[in-house]
């Protein structure tokens, strides 16, 4: 039995994963891209009606063997890459990735977001202090949506040297030149283990390998220098299963079914688990992401991913909340503890609300305390005979002095309680005499604090170089008066 046994034993893992073996050799994938139709057969699958592809065992066994266990996520400064693997131990956090519109928090009205949105996000998200990887938060909507990717990548670039997750792609060429400005901001390639980017791969549910995202993972592995994520997104009860374990099963099958295309193209890419699997209103039918389900469903992921020696990118805070209020709180807090307890390699959702179609700046940093307590509450706490040094206990009580002043409380005082990062501790006086309403107030004054600092910036042979990638790229596709990339920087 693993130390997670009393929320998803150890027999539980092992029946979801016949399950979704099961579910591969019977059901198969339907596979709508003749290139990876091609080497799915090449690889021992058979063909089945309707267009489907049956995956035997295997297969699937040989692709998760050649899978390497640990590798690296490059960033910019290599101190702050991200070492990856399957086991029990650090987990990275990184923010929601591609919403749509900008939230007020107050009222939860939105608009569309901007380039200067992102810029402005990503700042933020540059000094939080439990954020290790940033992504596009928005799917900014005034530049060209086929050259979205390259001018979100820039901005990311441009206002951060943390490890940079991949912006979503639709086609193979965003990947193609995606994976140039990684290259020019990383100095990686792939060649040491030590990989420029990451690419999302979403099959689409139920157990289907959509055209184009197949043809440009083919593409793009076949290219190497890429590790690669498979973030199927299912819906418990809609487009899987109801029961929660039937619903698991199937999102592991899609993730297998990734990892075997993905292996078949180029054996040796490297591939981790991101898991997306939401529930639904019973009463409406309507996806929600901020019930417990999402956190449960996160934790049982995880152990599915160890289990095949993958690392995993589960789901932590997030609400369906359209406000910061109490429910944003509650689910919020629930989901991001679920999500973080088995010890995931990553962690996502910082930025999320509104069953993530929105964003706002005061979100992520309260997202940043959030994780702050999450984090104090699930390391261990030191129980050793320095903590429990009997002398000194005896030495507080018989004193008479109380232990604040005692050696013992003055080197522990600090590391055993948390330090917090926006919540208010100050007296009421205080709190009506600053005429703040709430916890937005407090965050607002925060985000803008942290986007009033001064752009990290980059070196100004990088920056030539990326912004001759967008141009060249643009220039290939035919795309005439696209934003120059320096003035979308303010430069």
């Amino acid at each position: 039995m693993t130390e997670f046994a009393a929320l998803w034993p150890d027999e539980a893992i092992e029946a979801m994963h016949a399950a979704a073996l099961a579910l591969l050799e019977r059901a198969g994938v339907r596979v709508e891209s003749e290139a990876a139709r091609g080497l799915l057969l090449a690889a021992g699958c058979t063909t089945a009606e309707g267009g489907r592809v049956q995956i035997p065992r295997r297969v699937v066994d040989e692709a998760l063997a050649a899978c390497p266990q640990r590798y690296v996520l490059a960033a910019r400064d290599p101190e702050r890459s991200l070492a990856m693997d399957p086991d029990p131990g650090v987990t990275y956090v990184h923010n929601l990735g591609g919403a749509r519109d900008v939230c007020d928090p107050r009222t939860g009205a939105g608009r569309r977001a901007t380039l200067r949105d992102q810029l402005v996000a990503t700042r933020i998200m540059h000094h939080l202090v439990n954020q290790e990887q940033v992504t596009s938060l928005w799917q900014p909507e005034d530049v060209p949506d086929l050259l979205e990717p390259l001018y979100s990548y820039l901005v990311l670039a441009h206002e951060t040297d943390k490890a940079l997750g991949g912006p979503g792609i639709s086609y193979p060429f965003q990947a193609l030149y995606l994976q140039e400005m990684a290259v020019a901001v990383t100095g990686a390639t792939g060649d040491d283990g030590a990989y420029p980017i990451d690419l999302a791969f979403s099959p689409v549910s139920p157990m289907i390998l959509g055209a184009d995202v197949s043809d440009a993972l083919v593409e793009q592995v076949r290219r190497g220098g890429v590790a690669v994520e498979i973030l199927p997104c299912p819906a418990a009860a809609t487009t899987a299963p109801g029961a929660l374990s039937a619903a698991l099963a199937q999102q592991h099958a899609e993730v297998l079914a990734g990892v075997v295309l993905t292996q078949a193209a180029a054996p040796g890419t490297p591939v981790y688990y991101g898991p997306r699997l939401s529930a639904v209103d019973p009463r409406s039918g309507v996806v929600v992401s901020g019930t417990p389900e999402t956190g449960v469903a996160s934790w049982a992921a995880v152990l599915l991913a160890r289990r095949c020696g993958l690392a995993c990118d589960c789901y932590g805070p997030c609400s369906d909340s359209k406000v910061v209020d109490t429910q944003f709180g509650y689910e919020r807090a629930v989901n991001a503890i679920l999500g973080m307890a088995p010890q995931p390699r990553l962690l996502s959702g910082v930025g999320e609300i509104q069953a993530g179609v929105a964003s706002c700046p005061e979100v992520l940093v309260i997202d940043d305390e959030v994780l702050n307590n999450m984090r104090y509450a699930l390391a261990p706490r030191p129980w050793d005979v320095d903590a429990l040094d009997v002398d000194a206990m005896v030495d507080g009580v018989l004193s008479g002095r109380g232990f604040l002043g005692t050696k013992h409380t003055r080197r522990y005082i600090r590391s055993e309680f948390v330090s917090p990062l926006l919540s208010y501790r100050g007296g009421l006086g205080d709190w009506l005499d600053a005429g703040r309403s709430g916890l937005v107030d407090l965050a607002s004054e925060k985000a803008a604090e942290l986007a009033a600092r001064d752009p990290l910036g980059m070196p100004e042979d990088m920056l030539d170089e990326l912004a001759g990638i967008i141009d060249r790229c643009a220039a290939d596709l035919g795309i005439s008066g696209h934003p120059d990339p320096r003035r979308v920087l303010g430069l």
